[in-house]
């Protein structure tokens, strides 16, 4: 949780020095292209590598867990898991808990989901298992390996948990689901996190964006991205994506808009899925500007030869709308 308050108070701050209260300055086209310039030759780590850290934290902060059931609990289990119920009284023997989400107990009993990895999923032999209402914005997820309880995932999702899995070419089990970071008014904010089962333990494979929106007013630029799933062996992601900035009359002027692939290769070393940008039109740093975050100076590193060009354009509209977006980026710059 703490990741996601963070996150909001830098997004209040993003938020607040967009507004018109500063005193703005008018600032000439050969001082913001020198702003360009400038912000273009800094190594974009340093920003990279904050905004990497804010999403990996939570992918690597799940609790790992080696808690083994005996054979009754175990043939316990496989039957209530089928019945779709369990008693609170069981489930703390069981999982060696003593508190659950209450909010969809009823007569003692709490709902349980069952999630099956194996070709057969009566196998039980690598699953997951949800007590309680799946439903919930927080839902916590018990990994399996046989009989033995190897994790635990407290998953913040919002809108509703799902997991899904697939075989990579090594024959690891991966599962993913979507983290929720940002909601609300046209703002919104998902990341894909991936697993994969490694003899008794459950490993953070990749993070990646699922999809993010922020509109105006709620920014200086309006953007959105969407990545969907084309092929998981090997991994394949498709992004849709774009940028829109305004003039000095307001009007909203396409700053980029594309589709592309980006193919994820599992690396056997570091245990990781590691994205391959050649031939893509994304690279890391792009992708991490559609972080709901303040990111506007990673925006414009990342994307410092479109700048460029448009600064040339001439397309008057497009020129000014550029110009207006890197006026208004030092007028904060200054401001703080």
């Amino acid at each position: 949780m703490k990741h996601l308050l963070s996150c909001m108070l830098i997004l209040n701050l993003a938020i607040g020095y967009s507004q018109t209260e500063l005193n703005t300055i008018t600032y000439s086209k050969q001082e913001l292209s020198f702003l360009l310039d400038s912000i273009g030759q800094l190594d974009s780590n340093r920003w990279t590598k904050k905004m990497s850290n804010l999403v990996d934290s939570t992918l690597n902060k799940q609790t790992k867990l080696h808690h083994t059931l005996n054979a009754l609990d175990f043939e316990t289990l496989k039957t209530v898991v089928q019945n779709g119920s369990i008693e609170i009284a069981l489930a703390k023997q069981i999982f060696n808990e003593t508190v659950f989400d209450s909010n969809t107990i009823n007569n003692d009993r709490l709902p349980i989901t069952y999630y099956s990895f194996d070709k057969n999923e009566k196998d039980y032999n690598e699953f997951a298992i949800i007590m309680g209402d799946s439903f919930l914005w927080y839902t916590t997820v018990y990994f399996f390996k046989s009989n033995m309880i190897i994790a635990k995932h407290r998953i913040f999702h919002r809108y509703g948990l799902e997991i899904k899995h697939f075989k990579n070419k090594y024959d690891d089990t991966i599962f993913y689901y979507t983290v929720n970071y940002q909601s609300g008014s046209g703002i919104w904010w998902n990341q894909f996190n991936f697993y994969s089962y490694n003899k008794d333990d459950i490993r953070p494979v990749l993070t990646e964006i699922k999809n993010s929106n922020l509109q105006a007013p709620w920014g200086s630029r309006s953007y959105n991205i969407e990545a969907t799933i084309t092929n998981t062996n090997p991994l394949v992601f498709q992004f849709k994506y774009e940028n829109q900035l305004t003039d000095t009359t307001n009007n909203t002027v396409a700053f980029n808009n594309d589709v592309t692939k980006v193919t994820y290769q599992y690396n056997m070393t570091d245990k990781k899925y590691v994205p391959n940008f050649t031939n893509t039109t994304l690279n890391r740093p792009k992708l991490l500007s559609y972080f709901i975050t303040d990111n506007d100076l990673l925006f414009v590193n990342s994307n410092y030869q479109l700048f460029r060009k448009q600064l040339n354009n001439k397309n008057k509209l497009k020129q000014d709308a550029a110009l207006n977006f890197l006026n208004a980026l030092k007028n904060r710059l200054n401001a703080y």
